[in-house]
């Protein structure tokens, strides 16, 4: 059996057990409705790019990447941009509403102190 198999077959199998892990996480009420059926779309999708990478041939050969992989390294760098970015700018929001909820509390023991 090729590498290109084995690869599809990995991949098929990593997305199906994502779909599972993402309907587990769903019924745990830890995913909404509109976040769930987002995943469930992205799985599928990816599930189809593993089955059928030759899809891509059109997207590949207009941007004239020389194979299928250089398009996913591409794709790939730039969501991992753009996932540590917003994860960068939720740690930050995080950390200005736990400063706001010290500084209430603080404020508070400060005046209580005081009396």
């Amino acid at each position: 059996m090729s590498t290109t198999f084995w690869i599809q077959f990995l991949g098929t199998l990593f997305g199906i057990a994502m779909l599972y892990f993402t309907f587990i996480k769903f019924k745990r009420k830890e995913l909404s409705k509109i976040e769930a059926i987002g995943w469930f779309l992205g799985w599928v999708i990816f599930i189809i790019i593993a089955i059928v990478p030759f899809m891509l041939d059109p997207i590949v050969d207009t941007l004239r990447f020389y194979r299928r992989l250089d398009f996913f390294v591409v794709v790939g760098f730039f969501v991992l941009l753009g996932l540590g970015f917003y994860t960068y700018n939720l740690a930050r929001n995080n950390q200005r509403k736990f400063e706001k909820i010290v500084r209430r509390l603080a404020i508070k023991k400060n005046n209580k102190e005081t009396q």
